[in-house]
């Protein structure tokens, strides 16, 4: 290993133990050098997002399963939640990553095998071998899978993308959600002069909708329930901003001025939401599901009359981080009126809160800063080798 510092041999992380069981525990440093990849970098973690997501890994789900294997698949017990960082490279395994070394990176969460049919024919980011950041997909047997919700997690140096000056760590901890904007925009073909609608205004929707103002969207209208994510959106410019908490779908559609929209982005789905996108959906019009449920929904084909149809996404192509990195670093996206900061302890606080509520979360977007711990109180301790250095 060639370290730009000495590491410790341990360190806190919010461990994911089993469904409902979050806790803050100190865990060997990641013994990277075992992973059998020379591409392996350790980054000395800045800045990581709470993701929608984790959430749903919280609650006993396996969203990265349901949206790329199409199936239930159990949760490995210890699994380090987070996939969204940014931080500084402080550890290289090979001579070809040693310029990373001090560098403030976005790391890309994933890496997928690159011999798959899906990989062969353009669809990597479809890859069932993806080995995977914070989902304990593809790590084999671990005593814990590498997350970010800590001070240090592994990276591949190949796909660190190096941070601008003039973009935050938390900005950049962005990248892997704004990567999925680019992908599910891409998705839905966004062409100017095409209307647009957004259903469900968090970040995801947020980010689609910023993607699709900035190609030429004639106009973007949002729908949510949440005061954070409606006062996000209207701080960013957004002027056709409504609020759907005490309305039944024939006030939608009123408040909505009776568009009917070439393009319709789900970020709910349910029922309720792929009926109200599918009855404005204008011929020829595109519904983009961002949300894959575990779920029988009833569908009358003849709603699809007219060439509309329903697409899925699902995570993203490796050129759209770069294109998303682009954007931010050009101006056009904007990620600074998301935040809420909070320390690594108060993690399993928050993800009792806003799992146990309904639609009013309280934030739009948590910020962890790994290196802040209000509270001493750790639930465990766990010896390891301290790692060699040249």
């Amino acid at each position: 290993m060639i370290a730009l510092e000495a590491l410790p041999l341990s360190f806190h992380a919010g461990v994911l133990r089993g469904p409902k069981q979050l806790e803050i525990v100190e865990i060997p440093i990641w013994p990277i050098e075992s992973y059998q990849d020379t591409d392996i970098v350790m980054i000395r973690v800045e800045a990581c997002g709470v993701c929608g997501s984790d959430f749903r890994y919280f609650l006993g789900e396996n969203p990265w399963a349901q949206h790329t294997l199409g199936k239930f698949k159990p949760n490995s017990p210890n699994i380090i939640l987070g996939h969204e960082y940014a931080g500084t490279v402080v550890a290289v395994l090979s001579d070809q990553n040693r310029h990373l070394l001090g560098k403030r990176v976005a790391p890309m969460c994933s890496k997928v095998c690159g011999a798959c049919e899906d990989c062969l024919n353009g669809r990597g980011h479809l890859c069932a071998n993806t080995v995977h950041l914070g989902h304990g997909q593809g790590w084999g047997e671990q005593e814990f899978f590498p997350g970010v919700y800590g001070k240090y997690a592994p990276a591949w140096g190949a796909s660190c993308s190096v941070i601008p000056d003039h973009i935050s760590m938390t900005e950049a901890a962005m990248m892997d959600i704004l990567a999925v904007c680019v992908h599910v925009s891409d998705q839905g073909e966004i062409k100017p002069g095409q209307a647009v609608l957004i259903i469900g205004g968090g970040p995801a929707g947020n980010g689609v909708a910023q993607v699709a103002r900035s190609r030429g969207a004639s106009k973007v209208v949002i729908l949510d329930q949440s005061n954070h994510a409606l006062d996000v959106a209207r701080t960013q410019g957004f002027e056709d901003v409504i609020d759907t908490r005490k309305m039944d779908q024939r006030d939608v559609f009123d408040a909505i001025g009776g568009i009917q929209f070439g393009l319709v982005f789900d970020t709910v789905g349910t029922a309720e939401s792929l009926n109200l996108g599918l009855s404005v959906l204008d011929n020829g019009g595109t519904l983009v599901n961002m949300a894959v449920h575990d779920h029988d929904i009833p569908l009358n084909f003849m709603r699809l009359s007219g060439e509309r149809k329903i697409v899925t996404s699902c995570n993203f192509k490796e050129p759209d981080f770069g294109i998303a990195l682009g954007m931010l670093a050009a101006g056009e996206l904007s990620v600074k009126e998301w935040f809420t900061m909070i320390s690594l302890d108060e993690i399993p606080g928050w993800f009792d809160r806003i799992t146990s509520m309904n639609s009013e979360k309280g934030v739009f977007k948590l910020i962890i800063d790994p290196w802040n711990i209000n509270s001493l109180q750790i639930l465990g301790h766990f010896e390891f080798l301290q790692p060699k250095c040249d």
